[in-house]
């Protein structure tokens, strides 16, 4: 992960964090890149605390009741306890892996073949039918296949990585859907665009599949291709993380570009939860476990609702701290003059100009809204409750 404090142009990147998003920011950071063994120890941890503040301009604590009580919460936050892979939610045992495998499940007997020509597919087919398999489709790729592209299942048998399929299906599938695809495979949920098996609903893990930098660096074997400028350009705009199709679906709708008919907002945190120093955002007593979309620095959220809109105490606790949540429910996201209005009332509070309502953007926005047709699955509220509904078996 990479923390930032804009004002002061500063951030701490955590380069090894598992679930890492690298920094982003610009030549004018001072980044301080640290390991996670560096915070876990208690002495190293507070050298970087140290300074930090001094580029912060922050006093550093001396006080001997302030290490005390430093000590105590690092040890808290450390130990085996802590629940680290997903803010709020209390894991009793995190060995049990209740939230399923992160990769895709491999059917044996039906099987997709992969060619890079006719002819290797018919061959492929004919094997695979001798042994005693059904062959559900053929897919033919002439394009590059860099080194990491497969992984052995089998004697005769193995699977795309990953990051193979997000590099065939960003120059197969238009643009807002591949850059579905990439969230899903960088996020934790899946749905049948990215697992065959699912029929219907969708699924809720642990653990993305894969991140933008392994994408990033798999990528690099298929450099100056045309290939490999379709796949940068859709991945620049995936975001990590995500926990529903509906937080994917709202940061399209609201960050894409113009030209693809979003609102071209900055790019939204999706799925986030903070801790302050005056708690948590969203506040520990809100039924909400993260915001949908979130513009930290701006305190702007957006909030999914389902149904209805919120009760007054839940909108209490989303606002916490100061934190301006814009609530969208499913009728307003289905209709895109209602859903216009929430755009625009978002882009007011980030202090951004959006498009003017022209009837080039509008017929943009009709076509993006074509392509990606909003999420129809029940319970995607970003609660305990609804994620229970979805965890994968």
């Amino acid at each position: 992960m990479a923390l930032y404090w804009p004002a002061k142009k500063v951030a701490l990147d955590i380069v090894d964090d598992p679930l890492r998003r690298p920094f982003e920011g610009d030549d004018s950071y001072t980044v301080v890149r640290v390991t996670c063994a560096e915070l876990y120890d208690f002495d190293s941890c507070r050298r970087v605390m140290e300074h930090l503040c001094r580029l912060l301009d922050v006093e550093v604590p001396s006080s001997e009741e302030w290490e005390r009580r430093a000590r105590s919460a690092h040890e808290a936050f450390t130990g085996p306890d802590w629940p680290a892979w997903f803010p709020g939610i209390d894991i009793p045992n995190p060995e049990e892996e209740p939230f399923g495998p992160p990769f895709d499940d491999i059917v044996d007997d039906e099987i997709e073949i992969l060619a890079t020509s006719d002819a290797e597919a018919q061959r492929m087919r004919s094997e695979a039918e001798r042994n005693g398999q059904s062959v559900r489709s053929v897919n033919v790729w002439d394009g590059p296949i860099p080194q990491g592209s497969y992984r052995d299942i089998s004697g005769n048998m193995r699977m795309s990585t990953p990051e193979y399929f997000f590099f065939r299906k960003s120059n197969q599938l238009p643009f807002p859907v591949a850059v579905s695809l990439g969230i899903e495979l960088c996020g934790k949920f899946r749905t049948s665009l990215t697992q065959y098996t699912r029929e219907d609903g969708y699924d809720f893990f642990r653990e993305p599949r894969t991140t933008k930098a392994r994408i990033r660096s798999y990528l690099r074997g298929a450099r100056g291709t045309k290939e490999y400028k379709r796949a940068k350009r859709v991945l620049r705009h995936v975001v990590e993380d995500c926990c529903s199709p509906m937080g994917s679906y709202l940061y399209q709708l609201l960050c894409l570009p113009a030209s693809q008919g979003g609102y071209g907002l900055d790019r939204a945190t999706v799925s986030g939860a903070f801790e302050s120093s005056e708690g948590f955002l969203p506040a520990a007593s809100s039924a909400y476990l993260a915001y949908d979309l979130c513009w930290a620095d701006k305190q702007v959220a957006v909030q999914y609702t389902g149904a209805e809109l919120p009760s007054e105490r839940q909108a209490s606790s989303l606002n916490t701290q100061g934190m301006q949540t814009v609530f969208v429910t499913t009728a307003d996201i289905e209709d895109p003059d209602r859903f216009d209005r929430v755009a625009r009332k978002v882009a007011r509070l980030l202090g951004a100009l959006p498009p003017e309502a022209s009837k080039s953007w509008i017929a943009a926005r009709t076509k993006l809204r074509e392509r990606l047709p909003m999420p129809s699955f029940s319970h995607m509220r970003l609660t305990l409750e609804d994620l229970e509904e979805h965890m994968a078996a």
